[in-house]
């Protein structure tokens, strides 16, 4: 929400945004800061608003003739129904939507040090983060070794409520899922999983520990494209592991390609030469080589996806050039100073100096010849 907010804000907009209704109290939260902070250095603090609401008050936005231009993150079923209410009047519009962010561990890299960033990537936030790792690709020499190293870790994982006033003491690694209904969602996608010959090492189930919306964190191996959770986000603490065979990068490639989602990705070797060949290959808007999510951070950098994961890009120079409505403008550059060749062409046109104009003006523009173009500017000058 900020982001958009803030990008809003500096390209010289009001922004209204229409936050989930499962948001509406920390939405409401954050916006009465920004207001505060529009207070404290004097500007009007009611250019930023927020809306509470179902999917009614969502399209009553994109149906407003006051608004200029919508920026939707979210997920790619909603975001298909926002691009139809936008195509109405033509209004122009970005998408951040879903991701499926592949993982590459190359059969060189060290296990120990690369085992942090798998864990951090797939249970960071209860792995509710748009740019989270949903799948992660092992070269198969290694990937055995991996998968001893990194089970016990996700079973030691502590799930929670980190909050003290919940009488808490704050030790915990992995919350609670935001909504209910994604718990649903999840069981059935690693219930088709191991139905279709998935490997599960633990989790797989709610938390029966726990009253509230607990999710375990979860390992899957043996994932392969047909299973509906390769094709389809998670947003949940699941680990879905996909074998390369051979160790092949070309069929790395195609494996982390077949999906129809492209946000981020992340390669991991021990070259790094070898690891951009293999990121530039990849289908997303993001790729970094040896690190994750960094891309977030460098605020300088556009951020946004292809595929299903949507168009456009927010963050960097072109998300706040986004937000802006971009003209082209001509003026004469020193006051006072004009040129006069060559003069404007008077209709009717002279035949016997319009097509002599016309062909050294051609000629000016698109001969390859240094001395044709000489000839056309005297051209230009004795005709016009």
């Amino acid at each position: 929400m900020l982001n958009h907010v803030i990008s809003g804000l500096f390209s010289g907009n009001a922004v209204v945004s229409k936050v989930s209704e499962h948001t509406s109290w920390s939405s409401t939260y954050f916006t009465r800061i920004v207001q505060q902070a529009l207070i404290v250095n004097g500007h009007d603090p009611n250019v930023v608003q927020t809306i509470t609401g179902f999917g009614e008050a969502g399209a009553a936005l994109v149906a407003s003739p006051h608004v200029d231009k919508i920026i939707f993150t979210g997920s790619p079923a909603v975001g298909k129904l926002v691009m139809e209410g936008a195509a109405k009047n033509l209004k122009p519009i970005i998408l951040e939507l879903g991701g499926k962010d592949p993982m590459v561990f190359c059969e060189d890299v060290d296990i120990q040090s690369v085992i942090p960033w798998a864990m951090r990537g797939c249970y960071q936030n209860g792995g509710q983060n748009c740019c989270g790792v949903e799948r992660l690709f092992l070269y198969e020499s290694m990937a055995e070794k991996f998968i001893q190293e990194i089970v016990p870790k996700v079973k030691a994982l502590r799930q929670g409520i980190p909050l003290a006033a919940c009488g808490a003491s704050g030790d915990v690694d992995c919350g609670a899922m935001i909504m209910d209904g994604q718990m649903d969602i999840i069981q059935r996608l690693i219930d088709d999983a191991v139905a279709k010959g998935a490997r599960l090492h633990c989790g797989g189930k709610r938390n029966p520990n726990l009253l509230g919306q607990f999710y375990e964190p979860t390992v899957l191996s043996r994932v392969t494209s047909d299973m509906r959770i390769a094709q389809e986000e998670v947003f949940g603490p699941v680990m879905c592991i996909s074998i390369v065979p051979n160790d092949d990068d070309d069929e790395c490639i195609r494996m982390v390609n077949n999906c129809n989602f492209g946000l981020g990705s992340s390669v991991y070797c021990a070259k790094q030469k070898r690891g951009m060949e293999i990121g530039q290959q990849i289908r997303s808007g993001m790729f970094t080589v040896n690190d994750f999510g960094v891309n977030y951070l460098i605020q300088s950098l556009p951020f946004g996806g292809v595929k299903e994961s949507g168009f456009g890009r927010f963050a960097g120079p072109e998300g706040l050039r986004a937000c802006c409505l971009e003209r082209s403008i001509v003026k004469d550059r020193i006051p006072g100073v004009r040129t006069s060749i060559p003069p404007p062409i008077n209709y009717p046109i002279e035949a016997t100096k319009g097509l002599p104009f016309g062909m050294a003006l051609l000629n000016l523009f698109y001969n390859e010849s240094w001395i044709a173009k000489v000839k056309a500017i005297a051209g230009l000058i004795k005709y016009g």
